[in-house]
């Protein structure tokens, strides 16, 4: 039976690659070996591998859309379908995958992979970011990494209030590699600096079915959060002392940034991972005579 099916998967699984496809069924054929040493029938489990078939082709060939940018111009990846597709918001926690920096979820460059950062750290392994393991988050620690850019969010408009009678009318907007002054603008556009952070964070308290969408919205409203507590405290640092350095806050925060959006994922998804070996580990009961 276990032939048959594997068999019969590959037989429908033509609108994949070559290494897709091979990838599918080495996959499929361990998770078959697992279901035959249970004495299980896979069609109980899987269902009938023609539609098993359909619904691979079709995850597989989402998420390499997902992965890929919408557009491209002069090499520079250009997306917007970050706020309404969960596979594009995802390639910021994407442990599978090796790479670092991938495109943008909204605008045009560049962002972190925060799932490879967190492999290449050894906080989590590859293929620990299962459906399994998310479900095993406690409520409460989604609900705690939801607060947290809107914390952080907090600190920045606390900045701008706390200083705003004291500054002057023009506070510096940009900054060169040495953290000098390189461009001004109105004190108001202090306040679009800590909508920069607000606004996620109030996104990414939305109520959402899916464990992982909420903790990947709030680990990159944490990032968008520290960004702009960054820019905003050197904005106004800079505004009360133009003698400094203030500039170089921005990237000498990055770090924090990046650890904060971490903790936020990485966090919860270890307190799902030891429920899931817990679990494991615990013996089966047994009926009582």
């Amino acid at each position: 039976m276990t032939t048959s099916y594997l068999r019969a998967v590959g037989a429908h699984l033509d609108g994949l690659g070559r290494a897709d496809r091979a990838q599918a069924l080495e996959a499929l054929a361990a998770q078959l070996d697992e279901l035959n040493e249970a004495g299980v029938d896979p069609l109980e489990v899987l269902g009938p591998p023609e539609r098993y078939a359909a619904e691979l082709v079709e995850a597989l060939i989402g998420d390499v859309a997902a992965e890929e940018p919408r557009f491209r111009v002069f090499g520079i990846p250009i997306e917007t379908r970050g706020l309404l597709n969960g596979g594009v918001r995802s390639r910021i926690f994407d442990p599978e995958n090796p790479r670092i920096i991938v495109p943008r979820l909204l605008g045009a460059g560049w962002t972190l992979n925060l799932g490879a950062v967190a492999v290449k750290l050894k906080l989590i392994r590859p293929d620990d970011a299962t459906s399994e393991v998310f479900e095993q988050v406690p409520e409460r620690a989604v609900r705690i990494a939801q607060f947290v850019p809107a914390a952080v969010a907090g600190v920045a408009a606390g900045v701008v209030a706390v200083a705003w009678r004291g500054l002057p009318d023009r506070v510096p907007s940009s900054f060169d590699l040495g953290g000098r002054t390189r461009g001004s603008a109105s004190k108001f556009s202090l306040v679009a600096g800590v909508l920069m952070g607000v606004l996620p964070a109030v996104w990414a308290l939305r109520q959402q079915d899916e464990v992982e969408d909420r903790l990947v919205d709030a680990a990159s409203a944490t990032m968008l959060a520290s960004v702009s507590v960054s820019t905003v405290a050197a904005s106004v640092l800079n505004a009360r002392n133009p003698q400094g350095r203030w500039g170089l806050a921005v990237p000498v925060m990055l770090p924090a940034a990046v650890a904060a959006s971490l903790s936020v994922i990485v966090v919860p998804l270890r307190a799902g991972l030891r429920r899931v070996w817990r679990d494991a580990e615990a013996p089966a009961s047994t009926p009582s005579d």
